[in-house]
């Protein structure tokens, strides 16, 4: 599904930091699979480092103002292309109640069978950031887009497997650990008022931190 449509080619740019810090201003160069380009002739553009998350603003008076997120790809002094690219509403609700963890579990390949034996070949692995849609998480096992797998996650000594699809992959070249972003297929229910609960209670304790801090 192309992040924007290809009408909107050739029309007005500007690229932002997440605080809304301007970086750059180009136009639409070129449109593919969650994926744009932006370039400018006129002068060449900055630097920016690979996998920085940004902001797009798309403007053209016919089809109406977009704002984009995405993570830079490719920084030349030529062309600036943005993958993993989603509308701002999309991002907002993806990384909402969004928290930091460090969380030691195991996951295993997703089957139909409605089973969570512990026959199944599991793999270890260590949740970074958790929300209300999905997690980040490293592991030694290789894996790729679009596998599915069930986590394995326990929360006030109740334990649940959270069905997920593998939405990207960060190589480490230097770690023995690659990085996996997660979409949940399904968290409603229980599981999902559980997941709620928890990631409330890290976001008040991390706010509490905060203010002590201040004092």
């Amino acid at each position: 599904m192309l992040p924007i449509s290809e009408d909107y080619l050739r029309s007005p740019c500007e690229v932002k930091a997440m605080d809304n810090k301007p970086i750059l201003t180009g136009y639409l160069a070129w449109v593919g699979n969650n994926e744009i380009q932006i370039m400018n002739q006129q002068e060449a553009l900055p630097i920016i480092h690979c996998n920085t998350t940004v902001k797009i603003s798309v403007f053209n008076n016919a089809l109406g103002f977009r704002v984009l997120v995405g993570n830079v790809y490719l920084s030349a002094p030529e062309f600036i292309r943005i993958s993993d690219v989603q509308s701002l509403a999309d991002y907002e609700q993806r990384n909402f109640f969004r928290v930091k963890v460090q969380i030691d579990t195991d996951a295993r390949p997703k089957t139909d069978a409605d089973t969570e034996s512990e026959d199944l070949p599991h793999f270890p692995i260590q949740i970074r950031d958790l929300s209300l849609s999905g997690l980040y998480f490293t592991c030694a096992k290789e894996l790729e887009i679009g596998d599915l797998i069930s986590v394995r996650l326990a929360f006030y000594s109740l334990v649940y497997f959270y069905d997920c699809r593998i939405v990207r992959k960060l190589i480490m070249e230097r770690a023995q650990a690659d990085g996996y972003g997660c979409e949940f297929l399904d968290n409603s229910g229980p599981k999902g008022d559980l997941l709620c609960k928890y990631l409330f209670d890290c976001q008040r304790e991390q706010i509490r931190k905060i203010k002590e801090q201040q004092l």
